[in-house]
């Protein structure tokens, strides 16, 4: 740079303290710096780039009294199609016991002790020939986990008995309200069928009557009990359902129509809310109205048919298996020859509001395993790649060790000086890992390899432009700090 050019240049030092900023909605960002475009399989915490989640083989303890000792828990067959959770009160060690149920691709149903020795999995008999409809329900004082579909009769499993019902319906869902049963059954999706036999042994469609929801909020989805009502989440909308006495009469009000389907899936009660997902955005319910969550990156997952989407709820996040929209190269599963069902896990924090975005993992069926002693949230997967796999959620940004790539770019920006030609002379950085950093102006563009240093490294860049915008890739741990930007300005 010229004498000339120094007088009449300024440096200008700009901090990208705004990693964990919410991304930008649209290109009139110019003046601010550092906001969040885009990124996935990294956490934007504190001003920082850290490792994003990922998934690790499955490790329970075998004993309640050593948490820290944990063993791979081992699953029979080539694939898992489905995960259950099971608690059960041995009455016998007066303690509570905690079981993982699966059925696999050789039409096992197979259950483990979480936290008691595993050697191999106990079997439960049983004919079905695809993966059971589940619905968990309170026998006596019991939980019991409820499987029925094609092949088989309704199965009741309890940690101390499993019992037949082969007069009861296929069941979706069920709520006792009321001293009333209630459900969903797979053959009469538009009706609610309840029986005062509370008893699930002797449900039979001789002993119900049914409500006939025959409104342009569709079929019925699943049955909800909070704030002393029943709620019923159905294709387009919720109705809320209650019970005078012990009468038979019924008070229905319906509280929501939405304008486009509701994904059965999505459905995760939290304390007094309910989350839920249709094709217009993440929703909240209250018990009374829905509202709207802005949420970062959904233009990724919106107007997709989200028919194989999977929520669950675990540490105050909401957790959504989804299918995204792709940009650039393949990651993950996205590379694979067959395709994949899903690619995508949304991260949503329930108190912060923050979005983080997993992509590259074709996820099945999410499980939160509740416990007091040693509580994870659980995967199973589609594709070829992890199929068979039972993983739980980890913070590596790793898949079974290994790692997946990584990403994150800055809104476009003019330094707040949108008339004045611009030079990137330099930038600061603190990496522990090795990673890519590329800078584009309108003008141009450069890459730089950064070399892992736990000290804080100055780069030379000499880069012109007017507006710019940054980017940060990895192929492995992140952990990235104190970035910093030097811009000289001509005023």
């Amino acid at each position: 740079m010229s004498y000339a050019d120094k007088i009449k240049s300024k440096e200008k030092e700009f901090r990208f303290s705004l990693f964990a900023s919410s991304s930008a909605k649209n290109s009139d960002e110019l003046e601010k710096v550092g906001l969040t475009k885009e990124k996935y399989n990294l956490i934007c915490s504190e001003g920082s780039l850290k490792s994003g989640y990922g998934f690790a083989d499955l490790k329970m303890p075998t004993s309640e009294t050593d948490l820290d000792s944990e063993s791979v828990v081992d699953f029979r067959g080539d694939s898992v199609k489905a995960i259950w959770k099971l608690k059960w009160f041995d009455v016998s060690a007066d303690t509570n016991k905690y079981y993982l149920f699966y059925f696999n691709d050789e039409g096992y149903i197979c259950y483990d002790n979480m936290f008691g020795v595993r050697v191999t999995s106990f079997i439960v008999p049983n004919t079905f020939t695809q993966t059971p409809f589940c619905a968990y329900y309170r026998k006596g004082t019991q939980d019991a986990l409820l499987l029925s579909g094609e092949g088989d009769s309704l199965t009741v499993l309890t940690g101390g008995s499993n019992e037949k019902n082969a007069d009861a319906p296929e069941i979706i869902s069920i709520c006792v309200y009321s001293d009333k049963l209630f459900a969903i059954t797979a053959s009469d999706r538009a009706s609610l069928i309840y029986t005062d036999d509370i008893e699930i042994l002797n449900f039979t469609d001789e002993k119900t009557a049914e409500l006939d929801f025959g409104d342009e909020r569709g079929n019925l989805q699943r049955l909800i009990s909070f704030n002393d009502y029943l709620y019923i989440f159905r294709d387009y909308g919720i109705t809320k359902l209650s019970v005078y006495g012990t009468s038979e009469t019924f008070a229905v009000n319906h509280l929501y129509h939405s304008d486009s389907y509701i994904y059965p899936n999505s459905i995760c009660l939290n304390g007094e809310d309910v989350y839920f997902l249709n094709c217009n955005g993440l929703k909240k319910f209250n018990g009374t109205s829905v509202s709207d969550l802005d949420l970062d990156g959904f233009d990724l997952i919106k107007d997709i048919n989200q028919a194989k989407c999977y929520a669950s709820i675990y540490d105050g996040k909401y957790y959504l298996a989804c299918r995204g929209k792709v940009s650039g190269d393949g990651v993950g599963c996205e590379n694979n020859t067959q395709g994949y069902t899903n690619n995508m896990l949304f991260v949503y924090d329930i108190l912060t509001k923050q979005t983080d975005i997993v992509r590259g993992v074709d996820i099945n069926m999410l499980l939160t395993f509740n416990n007091p002693f040693k509580s994870k949230l659980l995967a199973c997967f589609n594709g070829s790649d992890l199929i068979g796999k039972v993983g739980q959620l980890s913070k590596d940004g790793k898949f079974f060790s290994s790692p997946i790539k990584k990403y994150w770019k800055s809104t476009c920006t003019d330094f707040g000086y949108p008339n004045a030609s611009k030079r990137v002379s330099s930038f600061n950085i603190k990496s522990l890992y090795d990673c890519k950093v590329r800078i584009v102006s309108d003008k141009d563009s450069k890459e730089f390899e950064i070399g892992g240093n736990s000290d804080i490294q100055k780069i030379k860049v000499n880069l012109r432009g007017n507006e710019f915008y940054f980017e940060i890739t990895s192929e492995d741990l992140v952990d990235i700090s104190n970035f910093v930007v030097n811009v000289s300005v001509k005023e």
